[in-house]
């Protein structure tokens, strides 16, 4: 295993434990934070990978994601959060914070698992058992929570997943992952628009509101 698989391993690891973080924090706030934090990771490793390969586009797409993903999605998200301070805090997560944390731990190793028995036959690389166990961790953290940031937070997290998939899969084409980019743009977008709709049918600080179910 060379030394960028190594770093491979290491940002994986650390995007598992960040999703773990965001299970079991309560406060919207420190999740956007974590999230842009996990961007940030990612786009280290493809500045990396493009040094070391010498390969313009994966220094790109490095750029592409810190700008996107790792400032301005995070910062149009807080930007909605100041002006709704009510939703602040998650107050009514589908799943118990322990649970939440239980499950997690289990899907990671459900992930593993799932990757050994089945894609890595065909891939032939062990490190494809990260990718898998981000993008369940994304899918459970939209399922477990009720607040509209932390589900969306959770899709972003899955397109984490499909990033670091391109890590594996270095011939996936340029214009691809560009358009996952704008893809995210679009859908940070009519999120923020679809917030400020609901807004207008509910009250701010009403506890009987309900948020978007998984």
């Amino acid at each position: 295993m060379n030394h960028l698989d190594n770093a491979f391993l290491l940002v994986g690891f650390l995007e598992i434990a960040m999703v773990i973080f965001m299970q079991w924090e309560v406060y919207i706030i420190n999740i956007i934070k974590t999230f842009s934090i996990s961007s940030y990771l990612i786009a280290i490793l493809f500045l990396v990978v493009g040094f070391i390969n010498h390969e313009n586009f994966i220094l790109i797409l490095a750029a592409l994601t810190a700008l996107t993903r790792g400032w301005f999605i995070p910062f149009y998200l807080r930007k909605i959060l100041r002006i709704d301070k009510w939703r602040a805090r998650e107050t009514s997560p589908l799943v118990g914070i322990s649970s939440s944390i239980l499950i997690s731990l289990l899907i990671t190793v459900v992930g593993y698992l799932l990757y050994s028995l089945t894609l890595s036959n065909y891939i032939k690389s062990n490190l494809g058992s990260i990718p898998i166990a981000l993008m369940l961790q994304g899918m459970f953290l939209i399922i477990s929570r009720s607040s509209t940031f932390t589900q969306l937070i959770g899709y972003l997290v899955m397109e984490n997943a499909m990033y670091m998939f391109g890590y594996i899969f270095p011939e996936l084409p340029f214009i691809v992952e560009a358009g996952i980019v704008l893809d995210l743009l679009g859908v940070v977008m009519i999120s923020g628009a679809i917030i400020r709709l609901r807004e207008d049918v509910v009250q701010s600080g009403t506890e009987d509101y309900k948020e978007l179910k998984g």
